[in-house]
């Protein structure tokens, strides 16, 4: 059996983006509506700014909820302070970080260490660590607002974003999904400047979705594809085993052994990184004095 999803994301407070996707999908039929975040732009200003974006905004998500057979199924942002306003979303489903939520005979979390072969993991955050290593049904994240699908994971990218230096708003788009046991067919639908992009280089990190003037996810920063591959080799290293700690070496091994084709100087480049880590302020792990690797306390999207 199979299952449609609408999965968007990162409207920041924005309706008129809410409203351009319910007016695209009329007509359409759903079986679930998932929202990954960023209702608001509270963590940019503050808690009442918030509060003030969903009350103009809720009902969009009610009629969001009406279109679907099962409903709408949501979690809340980092620029929501991740649940942290005084208001109660009176719409769908808020699938909790704590334990999970069935609806309509599917099982969903926002909890990565719930997550089995028939749950669908929705987060906020990309969490890097699951990129190379998700057994769950299907992982729906936002947050970076770069669009990736790689494999059964989709980052919905946003539906609305504006640039905090320049005030320039610009939309982006949504996603319709078609999920089976052996499918998971991905449709990128724009409501503004979004596109399909797949890059030479990082082709092996999965199909981009990007405004036309943005180059690849990994081109922003060299740290990017560094910080995503530290997790992941940590994670891949210390999951299966009774330790919290890594060497470098075993690190680099692993991140390595993740590519088919691994850019060339990639080895360098991370073992270079991992020498560094106090230097970058969102690194998702951390040298012990003992020189061993650990996860850093405040760790970004691990």
């Amino acid at each position: 059996m199979s299952n449609r999803f609408l999965v968007m994301g990162d409207n920041h407070g924005d309706g008129e983006s809410l409203q351009r996707v319910l007016d695209d999908i009329d007509g359409e039929s759903f079986d679930y509506v998932v929202h990954v975040g960023d209702f608001t732009r509270a963590m940019r200003h503050d808690a009442e700014l918030g509060v003030e974006q969903l009350r103009e905004t809720e009902h969009h998500l009610c009629e969001f909820d009406e279109r679907a057979d099962h409903g709408l199924l949501w979690v809340w942002g980092n620029q929501d302070l991740f649940g942290d306003i005084d208001y109660d979303i009176d719409a769908g489903t808020e699938i909790p970080s704590d334990g999970a939520v069935t609806v309509g005979g599917q099982r969903f979390t926002n909890d990565p260490e719930r997550v089995d072969s028939d749950t669908i993991l929705v987060t906020h955050m990309e969490t890097w660590r699951l990129v190379d290593h998700f057994d769950g049904n299907a992982h729906f994240c936002g947050n970076t607002h770069f669009g990736r699908r790689k494999d059964r994971r989709l980052n919905a990218a946003f539906l609305q974003a504006t640039n905090p230096e320049t005030g320039e708003q610009r939309y982006g788009g949504y996603f319709v999904v078609e999920m089976g046991d052996d499918t998971f067919d991905v449709e990128l639908r724009p409501i503004g400047d979004l596109e399909r992009r797949e890059c030479a280089r990082h082709r092996e990190r999965g199909v981009q979705f990007l405004p036309s003037d943005w180059d690849c996810m990994y081109a922003w920063e060299d740290r990017v594809l560094l910080r995503e591959m530290a997790a992941s080799a940590f994670y891949g290293v210390t999951r299966d085993a009774d330790r919290e700690h890594a060497t470098a070496d075993e690190l680099v091994e692993h991140a390595v052994g993740l590519w088919d084709d691994s850019p060339e100087g990639l080895r360098e480049e991370f073992a270079d990184y991992l020498g560094e880590l106090g230097d970058d302020r969102y690194a998702p792990l951390a040298e012990r004095e003992d020189g061993r690797i650990e996860v850093a306390e405040h760790s970004y999207a691990y």
